[in-house]
């Protein structure tokens, strides 16, 4: 499974059901990362087939500075990520990811090297690979960046769907209690939306509802986890009208009646249908349930 329609289904029927969606995305995590890992053991066996010696300066030649080998993945071969290289020097283009890559391959190179042939070191690491009758075994230092690569590719993995499910959950979330709710297409304004787009602070919403008034409310939605003050926050700096949350402290849930905001919590509440429907009356928005 991969973070696409499918992940966003059940994301959504689970979150719908009152049910924690996280199992979704951390199976999701692992399957792709097995996936992964299984790809880059075969290319080292399918090296081994090939006749190549398997050490560092293959290593680099086939997984850095091979043509056909992407400046991300290249990165996350060395031991690094895109944000993180974004962060040190402030851009991710393709020439500042893979000197990154290479300068950082060279540091884990040496750095290793040293721990290999520092003389109090009795610790012995390998990883041995066998497919049919290719057997390839990997030294320390090579066993480690093989074991660093992979922990940076789970990271890589991890963030980006953690960071990615909420953005892509969001619109066929409020899509589908709509849907439930029966509220006309012509009282719902997917377009993005800002009330003042010379007002940096102004942040851009892509989901409004409109009253039987015409009236315009805003609505954000947020995968936050209870206690998080971002999921509180994100409806003030958007000034939003209804926050949908899968969970909200006590606090947050203060402050957003403070500020005569609708809310509705998701995770554990067998009934958000209903109460979405409420909110709806409440602010004479139109539906056919």
């Amino acid at each position: 499974m991969t973070f696409g329609g499918k992940l966003t289904a059940h994301t959504i029927s689970r979150l719908l059901s009152g049910e924690d969606y996280r199992d979704e995305i951390v199976n999701a995590i692992n399957s792709l990362f097995f996936d992964f890992s299984i790809r880059f053991f075969r290319e080292i066996v399918e090296a081994k087939f090939s006749g190549h010696d398997i050490n560092m300066r293959w290593y680099r030649e086939h997984f850095i500075d091979a043509e056909n080998i992407t400046p991300d993945d290249a990165a996350v071969y060395a031991g690094l990520n895109k944000k993180t290289i974004t962060n040190i020097y402030g851009t991710a283009s393709r020439e500042i990811v893979l000197n990154a890559a290479r300068n950082n391959f060279e540091y884990l190179r040496a750095l290793l090297s040293e721990l290999e042939n520092d003389a109090n070191n009795d610790l012995a690491i390998t990883i041995t690979i066998s497919y049919n009758s290719i057997r390839v075994e990997l030294s320390l230092t090579e066993s480690l960046l093989v074991i660093n690569a992979l922990a940076t590719k789970k990271l890589q993995i991890r963030g980006g769907a953690w960071s990615s499910i909420g953005k892509k959950t969001e619109k066929p979330l409020l899509d589908e209690l709509c849907g439930r709710a029966g509220v006309p297409e012509e009282n719902i304004d997917r377009r993005p939306f800002r009330r003042d787009r010379n007002l940096p602070y102004d942040r851009e919403t892509d989901y409004r509802l409109i009253s039987r008034e015409g009236k315009v409310y805003r609505i954000e939605v947020k995968l936050m986890g209870k206690g998080n003050p971002e999921s509180a926050d994100a409806t003030i700096a958007r000034d939003s009208d209804i926050f949908i949350a899968d969970t909200l402290s006590e606090q947050n849930c203060a402050q957003l009646q403070a500020r005569g905001i609708e809310y509705l919590t998701l995770r554990g509440n067998s009934n958000s249908l209903e109460d979405f429907i409420k909110i709806l009356d409440k602010l004479s928005i139109p539906h056919r349930q």
